[in-house]
Formats: C-alpha cells, sequence, structure tokens
C-alpha cells in the first residue's frame, strides 16, 4: 500500500505578508509567493502552508476573517491564488490553506449583521448573552489576549464573546447553520485545488454550552488562587463530529487532502489525530536547551499518539512564537545550537513544519515600540512584545535597499544588517544556513524511506543525546564542552539485504558496498553533521551531495582509522549534532584534526 504524500513530509510556514512582495508596496502577496516558489522547491520542502491571505481589516493580520470565498486586494485575487496553486503544482509542490473556523472579523457582514437587533438571524451566529446583576460580563472567561472575553454591544446592552482580540468575535458552533456555511467554505477551496488545511485553534469551536465561571482553585504548590485547569471552556466533544465530516468531504478529493489541527498540547492530540479526523497536528519544541528536557519534550508528543503510522509533527518555530535561534542563546550560539537541534528533529519519525526565515538562520526582531502592530502587544498594553518580532520581511538580496523585499518600506522595519542573511548571500555560501537546510533536507529524503517508524534512545554522557533507528544514529551535545562517546564500526550493507546488528563501542573491519564512499567534511563546511550518498570518484574531490567536503579513497589507511574508536565533539562546530545514516556508523565516526568522516553508499 502506497504510503500517503504527507507522511513524513516536510511542510514550509509562508507568513503571506512578509515572504515576498511584487508590486513594492512593502507587503507580501500571492503572485510574490508563486515567482519564489522556485527557492522553495530547491530548498527540499514538500508543502507549502499559506497563513491567511482571505479580506480582512488585519487587525490580527488575516486571523480577523471578513470574507472566507475571496482574497485581500492586498495580497491579489482568485485568479492569482489559481495561478499559486497551479505552479505549485507543476514544481511537485502541495498547497495548503489556513482555515479560521473559531472566529470571524468584527467586520465580516455575519457580525454586521448580528449588531443590528436581537432578532437578526445572524445574531445566533455568534455568542451573544446577557450579563450578570451587578453590570458585569455573563461569566470571568478571559481572553488569550488580556483582560475579559465579554465585550458589551451597547446598542443591545448584551455581551459578544471573544476568546482573542474585540475584534474577533468567537462563531457560535452550537448553531447547525455555522457547521453547514464552512462545509461550504472547506470545498470552495478545495475545489480550486488547495491540499487542505492547517486549522487555526482546532479545539476551540465549541465552547461550554452552560457558559459557566471558571472556578478558582488553590494552587497546592504556591498557594495561590488560580483558574481550574480541569474545567474546560473549549474542546468540547461536538468538535470531533465537525472533523469527521470534514474529513469525508476531503475524502471526495484525490490525491489525498490533509487536514492540520493546530492543537499543542500532546494529551488533546489523541482525540484528534484518527482515520476519521486529522492527519496531525503540531509538535512544538520550545524548551530550554538541555539534553534531559528535550528527550523528555520528545517522548511526550511520541508516546500521545497511537495508531499505525502516526507520528508527531516536529517543528521549532511558527509566526506565533520567539525565533528559535533566538530561544537558543542568540548570534552564533543560537545559529550553532539551531543546527544541531534540526538535526535531531531530522532523524526522528514524523513530518516537519519549518517557519520562512529559518533556513537563513534568522533571529527574533526588536521591533521599535512606535512600529508596532501585534494586537497582543496593544492589548496587554505593552506587557507582551507581541509577535512581530518573528514576522519581518525576508531579506531576499543582499546590497539593496530593503535588502530586496519591495522597494517601498516594508510593512515591519527591517533591522540593520538584516540582509546579510539575504537569500543571495547564503546562496553563494556553502557553509550557511541556507546551505546546511538544503544538504539536511536531501539527507532526511534520501534516509526517511528506509527507516523504520521508531527509535531507540541509546546510552549517552550527560548532557548528550543519542538515538537510533534501525541504520541511522543521531547524536546531539548540549554541553559548552566536548564530550566523547563509544562508536561502533562500519555496517555492511548489500543489496536487499539487512546490516548486521553490532554493540556500541565495538569495533569492526571497515566493509563498503560497491561503489560507496567515504566524506571527509572539514570543520567549518557542515557544522560537525554529515549523511550522504555519492558515487565513487576516480580519484579524490569534491563532494558534489556536500560542497566543501572531500571524497576519499575508502580503502587508504586514513579511511580504515575513521571507522573505530571514540569520538569527540566539540561544541565549538557541532553545536551537539551528528546524523548519519544507512548503512552508516553504528556511532559517530571519528573526530581528528576538526574533520568528519563517514561513509555513503551509492544512490538507489
Amino acid at each position: 500500500m502506497t504510503s500517503p504524500w504527507w507522511r513524513g513530509a516536510v511542510f514550509y510556514e509562508v507568513y503571506v505578508r512578509s515572504f515576498a512582495d511584487s508590486n513594492d508596496d512593502g507587503v507580501g502577496d500571492l503572485p510574490g509567493i508563486t515567482s519564489r516558489l522556485d527557492y522553495l522547491k530547491r530548498l527540499g520542502v514538500d508543502a507549502v502552508w499559506l497563513t491567511p491571505f482571505y479580506p480582512s481589516p488585519q487587525n490580527d493580520h488575516g486571523y480577523d476573517v471578513a470574507d472566507y470565498y475571496d482574497v485581500n486586494p492586498e495580497y491579489g485575487t482568485l485568479a492569482d491564488f489559481d495561478q499559486l496553486v497551479a505552479s505549485a503544482h507543476e514544481l511537485r509542490l502541495k498547497v495548503l490553506c489556513d482555515l479560521v473556523p473559531n472566529h470571524t472579523s468584527n467586520q465580516h457582514p455575519w457580525f454586521q449583521a448580528a449588531l443590528t437587533s436581537r432578532d437578526d438571524p445572524h445574531r445566533d451566529f455568534y455568542h451573544f448573552a446577557d450579563g450578570k446583576p451587578d453590570g458585569s460580563p455573563p461569566n470571568n472567561w478571559r481572553s488569550a489576549f488580556g483582560g475579559p472575553a465579554w465585550t458589551r454591544d451597547e446598542r443591545s446592552g448584551q455581551w459578544y464573546l471573544h476568546l482573542f482580540a474585540t475584534e474577533q468575535p468567537d462563531l457560535n458552533w452550537w448553531n447547525p447553520e455555522v457547521p453547514a456555511e464552512f462545509e461550504r467554505i472547506v470545498r470552495f477551496w478545495l475545489d480550486r485545488g488547495a491540499d487542505g488545511y492547517r486549522i487555526d485553534v482546532a479545539s476551540a469551536l465549541f465552547k461550554r454550552r452552560d457558559l459557566a465561571d471558571v472556578p478558582m482553585v488553590k494552587d497546592p504548590l504556591s498557594g495561590m488562587v488560580r483558574p481550574d485547569p480541569a474545567f474546560l471552556i473549549i474542546d468540547q466533544p461536538q468538535v470531533h463530529e465537525v472533523y469527521r465530516r470534514w474529513r469525508q468531504i476531503l475524502n471526495e478529493f484525490q490525491p489525498q487532502r490533509v487536514l492540520v489541527g493546530e492543537i499543542f498540547d500532546a494529551n488533546r492530540q489523541s482525540r484528534y489525530i484518527l482515520p476519521d479526523q486529522l492527519n496531525m497536528a503540531f509538535a512544538l519544541i520550545s524548551v530550554p536547551w538541555d539534553a534531559h528536557v528535550w528527550r523528555h519534550s520528545i517522548d511526550t508528543d511520541t508516546h500521545a499518539l497511537r495508531g499505525p503510522g502516526v507520528a508527531p509533527s516536529w517543528t521549532l518555530s511558527n509566526h506565533d512564537v520567539v525565533r528559535h535561534v533566538t530561544r537558543l542563546g542568540g548570534g552564533f550560539k543560537g545559529r550553532e545550537r539551531a543546527r544541531a537541534a534540526l538535526l535531531l528533529l531530522f532523524g526522528l519519525p514524523g513530518q516537519v513544519f519549518l517557519y520562512q526565515g529559518e533556513e537563513l538562520g534568522l533571529e527574533e526582531v526588536d521591533v521599535p515600540p512606535e512600529a508596532r502592530q501585534d494586537p497582543l502587544y496593544f492589548h496587554t498594553q505593552g506587557h507582551h512584545a507581541g509577535r512581530d518580532g518573528c514576522r519581518v520581511p525576508l531579506p531576499w538580496k543582499r546590497g539593496e535597499p530593503n535588502a530586496g523585499f519591495s522597494l517601498a518600506a516594508p510593512w515591519l522595519p527591517m533591522p540593520p544588517g538584516w540582509d546579510q542573511f539575504a537569500v543571495t548571500a547564503e546562496e553563494a555560501s556553502a557553509t550557511s544556513m541556507l546551505s546546511f537546510y538544503k544538504r539536511a533536507l536531501a539527507v532526511r529524503r534520501r534516509l526517511s524511506p528506509w527507516l523504520p517508524p521508531s527509535i531507540a534512545w541509546r546510552p549517552a554522557p550527560q548532557g548528550v543525546l543519542t538515538y537510533q533507528r534501525e541504520h541511522l544514529t543521531v547524536a546531539c551535545n548540549f554541553l559548552s564542552r566536548p564530550v566523547s562517546i563509544p562508536a561502533c564500526g562500519v555496517w555492511c550493507w548489500r543489496a536487499r539485504r539487512s546490516p548486521p546488528s553490532g554493540t556500541a563501542g565495538s569495533r569492526c573491519r571497515p566493509t563498503r558496498p560497491p561503489g560507496s564512499t567515504l566524506l571527509q567534511w572539514p570543520e567549518s563546511s557542515l557544522s560537525g553533521a554529515g549523511a550522504a550518498w555519492a558515487p565513487r570518484p576516480p580519484a579524490a574531490r569534491e563532494s558534489p551531495a556536500f560542497p566543501g567536503a572531500r571524497e576519499i579513497d575508502p580503502g587508504s589507511p586514513r579511511a580504515r582509522a575513521s571507522c573505530s574508536g571514540r569520538s569527540s565533539y566539540p561544541e565549538s562546530h557541532l553545536r551537539g549534532a551528528s546524523m548519519r545514516g544507512r548503512p552508516h556508523l553504528h556511532g559517530p565516526p571519528r573526530a581528528a584534526a576538526g574533520r568528519w568522516r563517514t561513509r555513503a553508499p551509492r544512490p538507489q
């Protein structure tokens, strides 16, 4: 049975407003994305997720939808969307739309009609309720953007619910007309060629019907009174019937369409990721740089899911969180750790979601207060910095105004020196973050079909994580000093046969399949991480798979010496990651004189 296209795929999130600008007005658009699809194809991703591009007053930059059946004029037209999808499909890239079913904009015609009268039929599209006798809101629910989750409608005296900004009133999914309308919306974009949806706040559609107050309980550790975490406002059982119906609709289309839920709580995901509902949800790793904590996070996301073929969808960043290079320490340290983190995740079973710009090593930008636009910043009176820092437009060309994004000033200002991370600059360097991502993605694509759907953690020193997926071993050093770990000899491989098992720390006489070669990496080229297939060269030459790597004769004394012993992982050039694959060493190859060696079988 053929595996679904999305299983193990790499998705790339495009924040439409900041990706590429085709008309030089300072705002990204759909034609701009179309013009850069070849860049995404060269990068090596499988699918593109577009953040909301629908008509919107942009109070939350697209997540406040005013019309689900059209394109925001700032971003283009329906014809531009059709062209984007057609061009992507020609490049064998899938396109996912971002669906926002929890709330609309307060400028949506449904909500505007609801405000006209208590008797208007659209009133029941939203949650309107009378306040308490003392004039306070209907209950004590809080908005994710700060303050009460209710705003008073002065005309009627009632209150309307919004779990996010006041400009984003929540839809009432208990009204059967709302699910029916969204089934039409789902079909509309699928008919235009969309390959699926990312569903915003996927567990929040149905709220408690009784609108009861959240009980306050005493925290057993701090003694402080806080909302009872066991009291659920959202995540009501009725939401699953919605996704069953959507799955039925998607199953009418071929090739298979995909549903991705914005659900980060691993304990909830198993109730949604089912054959008749969602295909996947996000496993966002945002924990501190600590081996024990990372292993716990990986185990939690992995063990929470059940069923054959079900695996987490790993991600390090998105449009709502601080960029992970900054979270991991910033600067050179943060970028080296980001390389290690990427390889650590790339070896795991499951899907991967990349956020635009992470392949360039972009950091969080400290946007000046006067330039901020995120409603989270304003609704918290500046107590929360907001999310503008991870949404600054991409730098495309070094040495050009606004780093080649647009001639007009971008909608969010770029910091000085932003163009040093420009695509043109990084494409010209074999040691750049962009080149590293391309190589890592190519290696992952070659390895994945041969790997089992599970990993086995291997013993490692404190501060180091090592796991194995049959022919692949991944090691990551979280420490600030070099660490030596046991290495095993080369696995022998023949076509149609499995490699023999080995014991960590054993020494084996190096063998190689016909046509294979060894690669030798200078310290500066791959940050200590290696995995590749390359044809055996007639003589030493630069490897076509990994620029900067030199192929050496597998039978040479130097090559044989690299196949046993212990491996040193200096954080300065590895930041802790080594990734090798079928049929590479059982453990990492020896690091000597700042060089990494591994063996690579030829392509199949």
